[in-house]
């Protein structure tokens, strides 16, 4: 009777071994199918692309920027390479974005001049793309065009920023700032979130402060007012942990999120 239950068991055991095998070897023949057709995907950008740019707004005076921006390339790996890069207009060229899905587009580095970006100028960029032991050519058509509005209101106290910062990254008002305590409210368009609200004092203390809040902006420098895109542009993806972003001298996590400054020439901080 023991014989014959050892004998049962082991069958058991045998047929679950078997249908245990069978199992992995469906799962590997089902998955290799869909990892070969993932990395045969190939990259793709868009045909045209807008990049916006900001100018600086210095104590009634509208001071150019160079223009700059990204090209998002949909199933790029990360260890693609990006060579052959063309542009038609000579100002302009582009590389490989570090922790990104994309192409930097920035002002040729030239010693002996700086291009300041024009409203409506355009390039056409051509690139290669080598990922999976395949090259892939690539183009993307680029208008650089004075940024949208992004804030509906600024109200510092009882005047209202937003006309000035229209286009513009930095406002440098040329009087000083309000002495008193103010209520600072600030309202964006839409696909804009405003993060914080940062005011800058004279002996370089920050201090953060709820959007409609009042502050006393007495010895105030500058007044931060950092946001973010909530309109995701074509084919972006969150940055990876190689990804080193700015905007005008300040980090940020992702090319999401910008800041707009507003500086008082009367209480600018000196040189340190």
């Amino acid at each position: 009777m023991k014989k014959k239950i050892i004998r049962r068991k082991n069958k058991v055991k045998k047929t679950r071994n078997i249908l245990v095998s069978l199992l992995a070897c469906l799962f590997v023949i089902l998955a290799v199918p869909a990892a070969v057709s993932a990395a045969a995907k190939a990259p793709q950008c868009p045909k045209k692309q807008t990049l916006e740019f900001y100018n600086a707004y210095i104590s009634g005076n509208e001071m150019p920027t160079e223009g700059d921006g990204y090209i998002y390339i949909k199933n790029l790996s990360r260890s693609a390479v990006i060579t052959n890069i063309k542009s038609s207009n000579k100002y302009y060229t582009a590389s490989k974005a570090a922790g990104l899905n994309a192409v930097f587009v920035q002002t040729t580095s030239d010693s002996d001049s700086i291009h300041d970006v024009k409203d409506g100028e355009k390039t056409k960029l051509r690139f290669t793309v080598k990922q999976n032991g395949k090259s892939y050519n690539l183009s993307c058509a680029v208008t650089f065009k004075k940024h949208s509005r992004v804030f509906k209101s600024v109200k510092i106290g009882s005047k209202n920023y937003a006309a000035l910062a229209k286009g513009h990254w930095t406002v440098r008002d040329k009087g000083t700032a309000p002495k008193s305590k103010v209520k600072i409210t600030v309202k964006t368009v839409k696909n804009y979130k405003v993060d914080s609200i940062e005011i800058c004092y004279k002996n370089n203390k920050p201090k953060k402060i709820k959007n409609g809040g009042k502050v006393s902006l007495k010895n105030a420098a500058a007044i931060y007012i950092n946001y973010h895109i909530t309109a995701k542009p074509k084919y972006y993806k969150r940055p990876t942990a190689g990804y080193r972003g700015y905007f005008f001298g300040g980090t940020v996590k992702s090319p999401l999120y910008e800041s707009f400054y507003l500086e008082y020439e009367g209480n600018m901080l000196a040189p340190q």
